[in-house]
């Protein structure tokens, strides 16, 4: 419903769907890319880059421990905010 316009984006609401919908505390990359195939949207072609925007943008932080052994993050407060105005800054 929030009809991200790029992979940054998507990659964003995939996670926000994670944390919000599937109860997910964290996310990895396995994660991530299980959510576009289930979202039928094509994976980005690197999806640390996009991962890495986001984190630079605000929106998504590494958590201090791992998750099945993998890097994984969580979205910020401003990372959820930026979602639910349908990815528009406040």
């Amino acid at each position: 419903s929030k009809k991200p316009s790029d992979d940054v984006k998507k990659t964003l609401a995939i996670g926000y769907y994670l944390e919000k919908i599937e109860s997910l505390s964290s996310f990895n990359i396995n994660d991530l890319e299980a959510g576009f195939e289930r979202a039928k949207e094509k994976k980005p072609s690197n999806m640390n880059d996009k991962v890495n925007m986001n984190i630079r943008n605000g929106h998504l932080e590494e958590t201090s421990g791992k998750k099945d052994s993998r890097k994984a993050w969580y979205l910020t407060n401003s990372g959820e905010q930026f979602v639910e105005n349908n990815f528009k800054a406040q």
